[in-house]
């Protein structure tokens, strides 16, 4: 059985692996799925923060949230997209950064910057959508239940069930 005391970042070199034993060995609902909060007692949230910014210039940064979504399931993505910002990184450049909070909603010069922990470019394919369900909160899920049937069927290799009600 895996070390459950153990929370680990979602850029760890073994993450997809210990991932898969994990959720195999730990509960799993009626239908053999394991529910979101199980994994969320093995590998943390990289995400730290939200911003909206005017004129982001996104070269070099790596799409997450609902533009990760948008590319990778039937999930449709807002206006805005969304980019992951290292938190070194966004130190750097905030004081440069025209963050808004009032904007039109299908206003494209508005980027969704998202803080994370870690850069999001370092992760291959399989970590990014780990990183990225469970860099979504329960009221994020509660609010917009199109994201819980996108995170499923990204999900689905790992028998994951994102609905925050699943017990």
């Amino acid at each position: 059985m895996s070390d459950s005391s153990v929370l680990m970042m979602a850029d760890h070199p073994d993450l997809v692996e210990r991932v898969e034993t994990y959720l195999r060995e730990m509960y799993t609902l009626g239908d053999g799925r394991s529910p979101l909060r199980v994994l969320r007692t093995l590998v943390s949230s990289p995400r730290l923060a939200d911003f909206r910014v005017r004129n982001f210039n996104t070269d070099g940064y790596a799409m997450v949230g609902d533009s990760f979504l948008d590319e990778h399931s039937m999930l449709a993505d807002w206006s805005q997209k969304s980019y992951g910002v290292e938190l070194s990184r966004w130190r750097q450049i905030y004081p440069t950064l025209e963050i808004v909070s009032d904007y039109e909603l299908r206003d494209e010069l508005i980027t969704r910057v998202q803080v994370w922990s870690f850069d999001p470019k370092v992760l291959g394919f399989e970590a990014m959508k780990i990183a990225v369900t469970l860099s979504y909160t329960d009221l994020e899920l509660y609010r917009q239940p199109r994201l819980v049937g996108a995170l499923n069927d990204l999900m689905q290799m790992y028998n994951l069930e994102t609905n925050p009600d699943a017990r």
